[in-house]
């Protein structure tokens, strides 16, 4: 083999693996901001001083953790979706599980449209999109 070829070689392995390490980074990344809003969102879920702080348009505390804990929920997806935990199809089943609780049917309908609003790249525009579509698909 030439030395040149194998230059070339060496090169286009390096660039993959430069590639997918920082693709990892940025699951790995996306994993551990996860983890920070999920203990946020649990704590304002069950604490009342919390749910004064951060609840929106008058909403009675028990309603707002019943949003909160929609949130987690819808969250959560999210994260399993953009990091490869779930493909479409199984995107689409939890979605339509989801919209089938009254409680979540409350959320998408008060907040449906700040989530496609906050929705900043394909993966959250997707996720929004099979949200809004299973809520409108589910009767209730």
């Amino acid at each position: 083999m030439k030395t040149s070829y194998a230059v070339l070689i060496a090169s286009a392995v390096g660039a993959v693996a430069t590639g997918l390490a920082e693709r990892r980074h940025r699951q790995r990344l996306t994993l551990d901001a996860e983890v920070i809003h999920q203990q946020l969102l649990a704590d304002i879920a069950t604490d009342p001083q919390q749910q004064a702080i951060w609840a929106t348009d008058g909403l009675p505390p028990q309603e707002y953790a019943e949003a909160v804990h929609c949130n987690r929920q819808i969250s959560l997806l999210a994260v399993k979706f953009r990091t490869g935990l779930l493909n479409r199809h199984a995107l689409r089943v939890q979605a339509r599980w989801l919209m089938q609780r009254p409680a979540a049917r409350a959320y998408w309908r008060r907040f449906g449209s700040f989530r496609k609003d906050e929705a900043v790249d394909r993966w959250d525009r997707h996720l929004v999109s099979v949200l809004a579509q299973e809520f409108t698909a589910v009767p209730g």
